[in-house]
């Protein structure tokens, strides 16, 4: 083994592959991609690995391998594949050992430093370490209170997206609204690829988070209507008339639904339907919706049908200069300008 080679360990390779998978996509390497991973790291072939992990070389080529490869191009903005991976992965860890380093060089770690809060997820709403956005907040609390509202929220992944949903929310809130917030990277895989189970998993949840009884039995017509007007007939009879305020309904990660040309046509056409409705109707006036999605993915729908081109966006960019440095100055650290551009060189303004 060369110098270069011992430089980059499997250990290394396999938490590097990691680090830019969970950032892509919010999911570490399962069990078997670990085992396909190493096995190409050592340089055996699928039926060599088959014979050695008891699977047949198709299923780990096909089923395995070649999804694992697509997702780490994805993930690395290259094109990856077994016979290149290593150096793939390589590059990502030498990158990531230099933000390591430079923060290490720049930052003091003393006793305030050591109790900061793990920066993981969404920003907590009592953290004091949420930046705002030039306009971008005080935009989306003056758009949802306006009755039968519409905020697209549009931003790369992590970015910060999720943490504005949850303020917006609490605004909400604080002016008596009720609101219902729907992470649809938690939804079974099954209910996404059938539009009629989403929609009644839809009306199941908002049911729920608003303490009303399940009515679906009542309103869903199997015979005649489709499953977009059963839903719009659910919210319209049952939902929006039970309640006193208006509500505020938020769906997070919509990149899951945007994926799906087919399921996400007709969904966002009917929320796009339920949004030209709340012009006219009072009834509908009460329902806002706030929609967050990544944009690698709104291009698979017709944006004539869709309802991205309504309502009002809102596009998170990179922190500049000025932001990184108010950061900085809000985890106590009296960084110059020649080291926040140091660390922009590393990283742009894209701090996660």
């Amino acid at each position: 083994m060369s110098i270069q080679e011992s430089e980059f360990s499997w250990a290394e390779a396999k938490e590097s592959a990691n680090l830019v998978l969970f950032k892509n996509s919010g999911k570490y390497l399962s069990d078997i991609e670990i085992k396909v991973l190493q096995g190409a790291w050592q340089g055996k072939t699928y039926e060599k690995m088959a014979q050695f992990y008891g699977y047949s070389p198709e299923y780990l080529n096909k089923d395995i391998g070649n999804k694992l490869w697509n997702k780490l191009s994805d993930a690395l903005g290259e094109k990856v594949r077994k016979k290149n991976f290593k150096e793939a992965l390589k590059r990502e860890w030498k990158k990531h050992q230099t933000l390591s380093n430079f923060i290490s060089e720049n930052i003091s770690v003393n006793q305030w430093v050591t109790e900061l809060p793990f920066p993981e997820g969404s920003v907590a709403l009592s953290s004091s370490f949420y930046l705002e956005r030039e306009g971008i907040e005080s935009l989306c609390y003056e758009t949802v209170m306006k009755p039968g509202s519409l905020i697209r929220i549009e931003a790369p992944k992590l970015m910060g997206k999720t943490s504005l949903v949850r303020r917006i929310l609490a605004y909400a809130g604080n002016h008596d609204y009720q609101t219902v917030y729907l992470d649809l990277q938690n939804v079974d895989k099954a209910i996404l690829k059938n539009l009629d189970k989403f929609l009644r998993w839809l009306c199941l949840k908002v049911s729920y988070y608003l303490k009303l009884e399940n009515q679906l039995n009542e309103y869903w017509d199997t015979e005649i209507l489709g499953s977009n007007d059963n839903c719009t007939a659910y919210f319209e009879e049952y939902l929006l008339a039970k309640i006193n305020s208006p509500l505020v309904l938020a769906f997070d990660n919509a990149d899951r639904i945007l994926s799906s040309a087919e399921l996400g046509e007709d969904l966002f056409g009917m929320l796009r339907s339920w949004h030209e409705k709340g012009k006219i109707f009072d009834l509908w006036k009460q329902l806002n919706l706030v929609l967050a999605y990544s944009t690698e993915t709104y291009t698979l729908l017709d944006i004539n049908q869709s309802f991205l081109n309504a309502g009002v966006p809102v596009y998170l960019l990179e922190f500049n200069l000025q932001q990184i440095q108010d950061l900085a100055y809000l985890h106590q650290l009296n960084w110059n300008e020649t080291e926040i551009k140091k660390l922009m060189s590393l990283v742009g303004g894209h701090l996660t």
